[in-house]
């Protein structure tokens, strides 16, 4: 494998790891496990999806205690989703993730120019439906 090619990806992903984008998301996600309320939360809803889980792999299921866990197991992800912590780490994950597929746009057109080209690309990730 090419050095040249190695130490490029290395300053990409160091480049990366301190681009506003992953250092808010880090701070966000930290934030959140550091709250106990969360944490707290997280933790039941994990245990309610195992009760649920086991509920539905018994041989004679009882359906009405599924359709009150799973409700339970819902309330718990609206509890759990709406609070500001979790919404922001949701909140910084989607920019990062908007950042990478930039990147990854990025180096598939430099890796396939006239192949972008050929589908009609403009250039304009904003506009875009997507690449192929």
């Amino acid at each position: 494998m090419s050095d040249n090619v190695m130490q490029k990806a290395q300053a990409l992903a160091n480049a990366l790891r301190f681009s506003p984008e992953f250092i808010m998301m880090r701070a966000a996600e930290d934030a959140a496990n550091q709250e106990e309320s969360l944490t707290a939360l997280y933790t039941e809803y994990e245990q309610k999806r195992a009760e649920v889980e086991q509920l539905a792999t018994q041989d004679d299921p009882d359906y009405e205690e599924m359709k009150a866990r799973t409700r339970e197991l819902e309330e718990l992800q609206q509890a759990y989703n709406a609070h500001p912590l979790a919404q922001a780490v949701k909140q910084s994950r989607g920019q990062f993730a908007a950042m990478m597929r930039q990147v990854n746009d990025t180096l598939q057109q430099a890796l396939n120019p006239e192949g972008t080209k050929a589908r009609g690309c403009s250039g304009a990730c904003s506009t875009c439906g997507g690449c192929e």
